[in-house]
């Protein structure tokens, strides 16, 4: 396994970018998210087209830090994408944020995958925060 963080610098304050970003089953900030459906602590997000879904079980939520953690909740074939039998079993993922002044706050993911996935997902996620920035920044 491989760990890593990926984080943006947001021009608005803490408490407004997790206002945005706390719940759970709300991912409409992600690109390429085409619907979310929630049962109980398991969010299964299926990607632009269809063709990929994902599923992921929140385990931590903590307001008050402005952080929530999530895990694979089923392992998924990436056969397709790879052009070979490959499956991740393991993504841990925790997303947080934390006030750089009064005005400004950082958005980051802590990631931790597959060797093979670390590049990948880093490039992903990294993504999502720049996507999340852009919006709330307009």
């Amino acid at each position: 396994m491989e760990s890593t963080r990926v984080e943006a610098v947001i021009d608005r304050p803490a408490d407004v970018v997790w206002e945005r970003i706390r719940d759970f089953g709300e991912v409409s900030w992600i690109p390429n998210t085409e619907s979310v459906e929630i049962d109980g602590d398991v969010r299964t997000v299926t990607m632009t087209g269809g063709k990929f879904k994902v599923s992921q079980r929140e385990t931590a939520h903590d307001d008050a830090n402005r952080s929530y953690s999530y895990e694979m909740a089923e392992p998924i074939d990436l056969s397709a994408l790879f052009g070979k039998p490959t499956v991740l079993e393991h993504l841990q993922a925790t997303l947080s944020v934390t006030p750089k002044d009064d005005s400004t706050s950082v958005a980051s993911y802590d990631l931790e995958t597959h060797d093979f996935m670390i590049g990948g997902t880093s490039a992903e996620y990294q993504g999502a925060l720049d996507n999340l920035k852009a919006i709330l920044e307009a």
